[in-house]
């Protein structure tokens, strides 16, 4: 297959077809046509670098030809030159170039300069063409960056809202927000402890949703099956039911929710620490009003007990000081027996400072745990 670039003639004379494809075809692959329907069924089949398009043709006036050869975007590329007779008037001249023609020779034609303008036109129109291929390309990838910082954005967004969130239910209707954001219908189920929540896109099915779910959650991260998706964590799974066929639309795509998704487990996961941390927090707080209100018991009791205590031994002391007479003891005996009682009174006293010690332990215990109940989880 020759690498020339293509050149059709369309032209009723043959003796300058004869002529045009040995001058022309060294440096380009001719296809010669005597009538303008031939090379019509052939343009948008494989359309060529340059068309030399005579006014000669019976069947197919060129100027508007060349007008529906304008009009086709798959020709948009092709380099047309219109040859005119040697009589054309200006008017005529100007009617080929309305027509949207890049060049209008009138003949004689000059084949040997001809083929030298057609080789400088083609070089110049393939350099314009990869410099629109790579403007192309550029816009593309500019609007790829752009489309990604946009859908990175939504990601973003969820995330800032998401982590404040203070129930399941909000973050599974921000999950469906950002969901919408991106265009897709689907359904988000969310995962917390014995609870199970679904919620689903504007005219979605939560039952059926949540049925399509429970089935694929735990068969691995991603799964995918033609237009459907669902991503799963441990506490959230969100299923998208309209998944672009488009493979980088669709990385894009898995990518960003599969985001969503993750920062969704993250939030209902800190949730539940909270939650367990709740619970502690009342526990605790139980536990020390419990332990307040014995201590105040236990209080009362040892001043009462103290109280008892000492008025025993002085009562004791008191019969013993009235004894001391009636029995007629030696001093020695009083003595002793005054001993006795003095460390009697000690044992008593020691027993109340015994019971203030224990006291202030409990006191201690009681505002280390008011300090943990006060804490922040």
């Amino acid at each position: 297959m020759s690498d020339l670039p293509l050149l059709y003639i369309a032209n009723a004379d043959a003796g300058f077809r004869d002529n045009a494809e040995q001058t022309l075809g060294q440096d380009f692959s001719v296809r010669s046509f005597s009538d303008g329907i031939s090379c019509v069924s052939l343009l948008s089949e494989k359309p060529p670098a340059i068309l030399l398009l005579a006014t000669n043709l019976q069947d197919a006036p060129a100027i508007e030809l060349c007008r529906d050869i304008r009009a086709d975007d798959q020709l948009h590329d092709t380099h047309v030159i219109i040859l005119l007779g040697a009589e054309s008037s200006p008017e005529l001249i100007d009617q080929a170039h309305a027509a949207g023609c890049d060049e209008a020779l009138t003949h004689p034609v000059d084949l040997a300069n001809l083929c030298r303008q057609l080789r400088t036109t083609y070089r110049l129109s393939s350099e314009r063409s990869s410099f629109k291929q790579q403007a192309n390309y550029a816009q593309k990838v500019a609007m790829t960056a752009m489309t990604s910082m946009g859908e990175l954005g939504v990601v973003l967004q969820f995330l800032s809202k998401c982590f404040s969130c203070k129930s399941a239910q909000e973050v599974a209707l921000e999950v469906i927000a950002s969901l919408g954001q991106y265009g897709l219908s689907g359904a988000v189920q969310i995962r917390g402890g014995q609870d199970v929540l679904i919620e689903s896109t504007p005219g979605g099915n939560p039952a059926e949703d949540g049925a399509v779910i429970g089935k694929l959650h735990g068969i691995g991260r991603i799964f995918e099956f033609k237009t459907r998706m669902v991503i799963n964590y441990d506490h959230a799974s969100i299923l998208m039911n309209d998944v672009p066929d488009d493979n980088e639309q669709r990385g894009r795509i898995r990518d960003n929710v599969a985001m969503l998704a993750e920062g969704a487990h993250a939030r209902i996961a800190s949730l539940l620490i909270e939650q367990d941390n709740l619970r502690k927090q009342g526990g605790i707080r139980y536990a020390l009003g419990e332990i307040l209100q014995m201590t105040s018991e236990l209080r009362e009791q040892q001043r009462a007990s103290q109280e008892q205590g000492q008025h025993a031994v002085n009562v004791v002391i008191e019969a013993f000081e009235t004894a001391f007479i009636r029995f007629g003891l030696t001093p020695d005996q009083e003595t002793e027996l005054i001993n006795l009682l003095v460390e009697l009174r000690h044992e008593v006293s020691s027993i109340g400072m015994t019971a203030d010690e224990i006291d202030r332990k409990l006191q201690r215990v009681v505002r280390s745990l008011q300090s943990i109940a006060e804490e922040q989880f």
